[in-house]
């Protein structure tokens, strides 16, 4: 049903879309608007909907760019949209180690909150320079020194005389 991914899909990237299941159903050449119900009427097609969705190699990476973009129309991923608005905040809690090291590494995926504060975790404990996370990030410079130094009084006060004064303080911060 869903293909096996290895790695994180790049943010943007939509070549996904040639092989899902609705690209090519023949109910979708007979109802282009199959998988944008109108109301609770729409019950059959809704459950078609579904269908195609759950027969589809990537179901879940299409409910991740929904999800990843904000998308509220539609059938996504095998979700209405109740049930995406439902998943979206689970999405953001989400924190796949695997994703931080493919953003530390240099590819453009999407990073949930969650994914965020590992990443300065990270890259607090790893002495990665600021300008390096702020590409990551998409944040100015000035906003990721301003989180690392949270960072390091967090884990100053979490594991106390591991940190120097200067440390905390975000003097250890490369540029």
């Amino acid at each position: 049903m869903d293909e096996e991914r290895t790695s994180s899909r790049v943010r943007g990237d939509q070549t996904w879309r040639e092989r899902a299941a609705c690209a090519v159903a023949v109910e979708v050449a007979r109802d282009p608007d199959l998988f944008f119900p109108v109301g609770l009427a729409d019950e059959q097609r809704v459950a078609l909907a579904k269908a195609i969705c759950s027969s589809c190699q990537v179901v879940t990476t299409c409910l991740e760019a929904a999800l990843e973009c904000g998308d509220t129309n539609g059938i996504r991923g095998g979700l209405t949209e109740d049930e995406r608005r439902a998943a979206r905040h689970r999405f953001e809690l989400r924190c796949e180690p695997a994703r931080v090291s493919a953003a530390l590494s240099g590819r453009d995926v999407h990073l949930s909150r969650a994914e965020q504060k590992e990443l300065i975790r990270r890259a607090a404990s790893s002495g990665t320079s600021a300008a390096r996370v702020a590409k990551v990030l998409k944040v100015s410079e000035a906003h990721v020194k301003k989180l690392l130094r949270l960072e390091f009084r967090r884990a100053a006060r979490l594991l106390p005389g591991t940190l120097s004064a200067a440390e905390a303080a975000g003097e250890r911060n490369p540029a």
